[in-house]
């Protein structure tokens, strides 16, 4: 038999597709088409779905390790805190001394003050106010005249008791009165 020719009784595989069920009308309409969908993206829906979950799953234990370790944090802070606590006592305790200690200064100088001022303040000197801080006096007032004023410079200059004599305004008390308004500050020598 020659190669090239064909045998007469050659066979053909012929694949056959034969479906048994018959197509349903109602999946050719509108909401069947519409349900055929669902059902199709509803299982890629649930897939995603339990992804999601199980995700959360994994992180709730992430975050209760992470909840763990700031509250042993927390508690170890609050417990150097609270050791502290003594120590805070003790410098309110100390720094309400220190205070204490300054208003007694400030009160022992006023006491020593006020004579010293009496000596060298005019008579015809009235003072509006006067301030006196541990190192410091400040007062303000009125001199009937000009000579008046200069007799109270000169004498908180030149007594030995104040220091670093500052006047800070000179004023005439108007048309209808006589005398100048001043204020003035000095150091309190022999004070800290």
């Amino acid at each position: 038999m020659p190669k090239n020719k064909k045998s007469k009784h050659q066979h053909r595989s012929v694949v056959l597709d034969v479906n048994l069920v018959p197509k349903d009308p109602f999946f050719q309409t509108v909401l069947g088409r519409s349900l055929k969908w669902a059902l199709s993206v509803g299982r890629y829906i649930v897939i995603f779905t339990e992804l999601v979950v199980i995700a959360s799953f994994a992180t709730r234990f992430v975050l209760d390790r992470q909840v763990t370790n700031l509250n042993l944090s927390i508690n170890d802070k609050k417990m150097a805190i609270e050791s502290y606590g003594d120590l805070e006592e003790r410098f309110l305790f100390t720094q309400q001394q220190i205070i204490d200690f300054k208003q007694l200064k400030q009160e022992s100088n006023l006491v020593e003050v006020f004579p010293l001022l009496n000596e060298i303040i005019p008579s015809n000197v009235v003072l509006d106010s006067l301030t006196i801080n541990s190192d410091s006096v400040i007062f303000t007032g009125s001199a009937l005249s000009q000579t008046a004023l200069n007799v109270l410079v000169n004498n908180v200059q030149l007594s030995p008791n104040f220091s670093n004599v500052n006047i800070g305004k000179i004023e005439s008390r108007g048309e209808n009165a006589q005398g100048v308004i001043f204020d003035m500050k000095a150091k309190i020598n022999g004070q800290n």
